[in-house]
């Protein structure tokens, strides 16, 4: 097959995959056909006999990754599961892994998860103030590293922060580890400071999915990448939906500004939704400023689609009309359980329609990967899978040894770090040599009985999985809600890696290590399964379904507005939750077998306590009033009138 093979003349998609340009921006809108446009410009580049291992592309998810090279692939061109299809962090993390690279550096790039940071801020001396302060100051540099401030002229840190940011840096050194946003900075500085070295040349064709959502370090590594080969970014400003994360949409709005000779291609037309959705989505988008790409079109042969706008009187009762809603389209064979997304914009609404859905036996899985380690046994379990893969892991050690005390036992830990430093050794060593009392270090008798019981814990889970592999599923009880998407990432795991004969544990527990955190700490797409998807509406990104739910669209939540922050912030924060709102309901699609469904309900009222869970100032014995969102009177008279269910 052709890698043309059903691909539309003078189409934008068309236009993009034979664009002679060197630099080439894309506009897509959502369901616009960029993805595909995408697939067939590298299948064209592999059959006029680029290599394959010269061609980055760079995606938000690993499955986006992993779909672009089964697209190709089913093309028939040769050489498409050899292109270099990674996130972004993933392919930082092979390249900093390099051992010349690591000696260049003298960072060990193994990537700090969140609830391994506060072992090391309470580590941090007490001249940086409380354990807030602390994470306050953290998160400034992180924003610091992630847009670039330090490389501003006159651009300084005062004495404290100079400071903090040698313990920091000679905390995760000692740890042989690195915070996330250093992998970005790191990866920046070596390719900013060699610039003869072979990484800034390796490929011949550079292209990157969702651009807007990459912060300014982040578009910049893609440029030293792209130094001396073709480069084409895609992207959407109207979705940029991670200023947590330090998006920087502005490089795609100004990408034509800051490259020669960059050609534009625009993605306008929608050909994943119905025509109501479309309209919809355009008329609540364009209360946003500053918009680069202008409204989205419908499709012309796309159905109209069925749109559902309800408010319930509480949020008990929508909890319980979505789920009969679903069950009766189920039970009348209208749609799979596969066919539905629920979004919600609140991880423990997600757990609640989840448990309603099953107790109505339909098949139902949350995915809130951002949460899995969230508790305590969650926390633990993943440390100690992470030791029996790699024993000397001293960021896992430092969480373990720490875990179960309200200090994390900081003082008897600094006294053994500040012994390994003046003796040049190595901690667990050292914790041998006082658990065989061959040295005495004062006050650190509790740390040195917790060293023994984690070392134990150890070995019973090592002769659990040597007797059962999948054993450690069963670890997690199947009731236990708030362990319940560590569970479902242990056992997708194990169903990835399969089983290895009993002489590769080692490389078993390695495999398993590694792939658990390619779940958590990388972005991962969830396609269709056998059961009914719930997630956030940030996790939807990439997906579509025929069903889609986005709930409790109240005002408190979509949009959430911080506490004391300033009009402007206000103004942004809005914008931001409105975009997020717009890839929400872009989510639903539409075909010549089915018209697409869009249902957003909301509530008037809940119980304070109920309020409190999820965030919302209340007292806890009064009844909370709340209002559907703003977002949903901006689709004005493209969306039907709204359904109230009393």
């Amino acid at each position: 097959m052709a890698w043309d093979a059903n691909l539309e003349l003078n189409t934008p998609a068309y236009d993009f995959a034979i664009a002679p340009a060197r630099t080439i921006r894309v506009l897509a809108g959502p369901g616009t056909g960029k993805s595909f446009g995408l697939q067939k410009r590298v299948a064209r580049l592999l059959e006029e006999g680029v290599d394959p291992r010269r061609i980055l592309v760079v995606t938000f998810t690993r499955t986006a990754a992993q779909d672009l090279r089964d697209s190709i692939l089913a093309v028939g061109v040769k050489g498409s599961d050899k292109i270099v299809a990674k996130t972004l962090h993933s392919f930082c993390f092979s390249l900093l892994n390099k051992q010349e690279i690591i000696e260049s550096t003298g960072r060990f790039p193994r990537p700090m998860l969140d609830h391994e940071l506060k072992p090391m801020l309470y580590d941090l001396g007490e001249e940086f103030g409380d354990i807030r302060d602390k994470v306050k100051r953290l998160r400034a540099f992180e924003a610091i590293w992630a847009r670039l401030q330090s490389e501003t002229p006159d651009f300084q840190l005062n004495e404290i922060d100079q400071l903090f940011e040698r313990s920091v840096t000679d905390w995760l050194v000692s740890h042989q580890s690195m915070l996330f946003g250093e992998m970005i900075r790191e990866t920046y500085k070596y390719l900013r400071d060699n610039p003869q070295c072979s990484e800034r040349n390796m490929f011949d064709h550079v292209l990157v999915d969702e651009y807007q959502d990459l912060n300014k370090a982040e578009q910049l590594v893609i440029d030293y990448l792209a130094d001396n080969a073709n480069i084409a970014v895609i992207g959407d400003d109207d979705q940029s939906i991670y200023s947590f994360k330090y998006a920087h949409p502005e490089g795609i709005r100004e990408f034509p500004n800051t490259h020669d000779e960059c050609a534009s291609i625009d993605f306008k037309q929608c050909r994943r939704c119905p025509k109501r959705v479309v309209n919809m989505a355009s008329a609540l988008i364009s209360n946003n400023s500053n918009r680069t790409l202008g409204d989205l079109l419908p499709f012309d042969s796309n159905s109209d689609g069925d749109v559902y706008i309800i408010q319930y009187v509480n949020l008990q009762s929508e909890i319980e009309g979505i789920s009969n809603i679903i069950k009766s389209q189920i039970d009348h064979r209208s749609i799979l359980p596969q066919d539905v997304l629920i979004l919600v914009p609140v991880r423990k609404i997600g757990y609640r329609i989840r448990n309603s859905l099953v107790a109505r036996n339909i098949p139902a899985k949350s995915y809130f990967r951002e949460s899995a380690l969230r508790t305590d046994k969650g926390k633990e379990l993943f440390s100690l899978i992470n030791l029996l893969a790699r024993p000397n892991d001293l960021v896992a050690w430092r969480y373990l040894l720490g875990a179960g005390s309200n200090g994390y036992r900081t003082n008897s830990y600094r006294r053994i770090l500040n012994y390994a430093r003046e003796n040049n050794e190595d901690i667990l060593l050292i914790l041998d040599k006082l658990e065989r009392s061959q040295i005495r270090i004062p006050y650190t008798t509790s740390l040195v009985e917790r060293y023994t019981e984690v070392k134990n814990k150890i070995s019973r889970l090592s002769r659990l999985l040597s007797q059962d592999r999948e054993a450690v599923i069963s670890i997690i009880d199947e009731h236990d809600e708030e362990n319940n998407d560590l569970r479902n990432i242990i056992s997708s795991t194990i169903e990835e890696i399969g089983l290895m004969e009993d002489e590769e544990i080692q490389k078993w527990y390695e495999k398993m290590y590694s792939t658990i955190l390619e779940y958590i700490a990388f972005p991962q797409n969830v396609a269709e399964q056998d059961h009914v998807r719930i997630m956030s509406l940030h996790a939807s990104k990439g997906l579509s379904a025929k069903y889609v739910v986005v709930m409790s669209c109240i005002d408190e939540l979509l949009p959430r507005i911080e506490r004391d922050a300033t009009p402007e912030e206000i103004r942004i924060q809005i914008e931001e939750q409105r975009r997020l709102f717009y890839v929400a309901i872009t989510r639903c699609k539409c075909s010549d077998d089915y018209n697409g469904t869009l249902i957003i309900s909301s509530f008037v009222e809940l119980p304070g306590n109920e309020a409190l869970q999820i965030n919302i100032p209340s007292s806890p014995l009064a009844r909370r009033r709340v209002r559907a969102s703003r977002f949903i009177s901006e689709f004005r008279g493209t969306a039907p009138d709204t359904i109230l269910v009393r």
